[in-house]
């Protein structure tokens, strides 16, 4: 049990209550499936669902499932005997701000989602949390995973696109636009003539998910996906020399990161990260060649269900602050 999770846990006990008095639910909008759970004071996941996120359905009929749903596990949650919700925490794509979500593309509607303000007026409570995704996957990776005891780390999400976000001594570095971490945006070099300003982002249009899958199509002259192209590299040498590449650039621009912050560990997560095995050698080659003090790269402790545990996070914290500050 963690330190947030404790004063959680005593915020409970002051209300009246035990360590089961009540419980939070966390909610991790994904760009295809939205997950849900509901926990208990230390952590404990009690109750979990999953629906299509229908994202191209816009922010307001993404919202109404969610507030449903949410509402349903949170009532089964109580009907077993875990009290009330007393906090609600949420996830999402983009950079999450108090009454809009930037850089979100493939969330229709998203830049004007208030999303903080929508759950409070759904599930009926002023204790809510919102984070970016892989803020709260490094958060999760801080408290419970990978990055637990780090003085500095960095989480790296290798999926459909990619992002990072530094935690320094269990604290999520946010920036001053809470856009900290966003490598994706980041140049390839000095030809690169659109970037964040065009609507562009440069390295993730290079070496993501979804830029692996749809430059060896183009390379190929047939669709495949991310991972036949994993795959089709064990045994054509022209895939894998494609793929070397990228996974070098990609490379080169987490050493820039590692030379910039000093982290001593890296914990790398997302979808990718099933070609560990052939990913992580390869950055690794780059950061001890390249960093003065290289750190340690490592897999992540969660896997799909970062965002979500880090959500739980949020939410008992949010618990916590509200007990302190009463």
């Amino acid at each position: 049990m963690t330190a947030g999770t404790d004063a959680a846990v005593c915020a409970a006990d002051a209300a009246g209550g035990g360590p089961a008095s009540y419980h939070v639910l966390a909610v991790d909008l994904g760009g295809t499936k939205t997950a849900l759970a509901t926990a208990a004071p230390d952590g404990t996941v009690l109750h979990r669902d999953a629906i299509p996120t229908l994202a191209d359905q816009g922010a307001e009929q993404v919202m109404r499932r969610v507030v449903e749903h949410g509402r349903a596990l949170t009532a089964r949650t109580a009907a077993d005997g875990h009290g009330a919700l007393r906090a609600v925490a949420a996830a999402s794509p983009g950079i999450v701000l108090e009454d809009r979500i930037l850089l979100a593309p493939n969330n229709p509607g998203w830049e004007r989602l208030a999303l903080a303000a929508t759950l409070r007026e759904g599930f009926g409570t002023d204790t809510v949390a919102v984070e970016t995704d892989v803020k709260a996957a490094a958060l999760a990776e801080a408290r419970w995973g990978a990055l637990a005891g780090s003085a500095c780390g960095i989480f790296l999400n290798l999926g459909t696109g990619l992002s990072a976000a530094t935690v320094v001594d269990g604290r999520v570095l946010r920036g001053a636009h809470q856009a900290a971490g966003e490598i994706g945006s980041q140049l390839l070099g000095t030809a690169d003539t659109q970037g964040a300003a065009d609507g562009r982002a440069p390295l993730e249009e290079y070496v993501s998910g979804r830029a692996i899958g749809d430059r060896a199509s183009a390379l190929l002259g047939r669709p495949v996906t991310t991972a036949e192209v994993f795959a089709l590299a064990e045994q054509d040498a022209e895939v894998a020399r494609f793929l070397d590449d990228a996974l070098d650039t990609l490379g080169v621009h987490l050493a820039n990161l590692a030379i910039a912050l000093d982290p001593d560990t890296i914990a790398a997560g997302g979808g990718l990260t099933r070609a560990a095995d052939r990913i992580l050698p390869r950055l690794r080659r780059v950061l001890e060649r390249a960093v003065p003090f290289p750190p340690r790269l490592v897999p992540a402790h969660f896997t799909e269900s970062a965002p979500l545990t880090g959500a739980v996070i949020l939410a008992l914290d949010a618990v916590a602050a509200q007990a302190a500050d009463a």
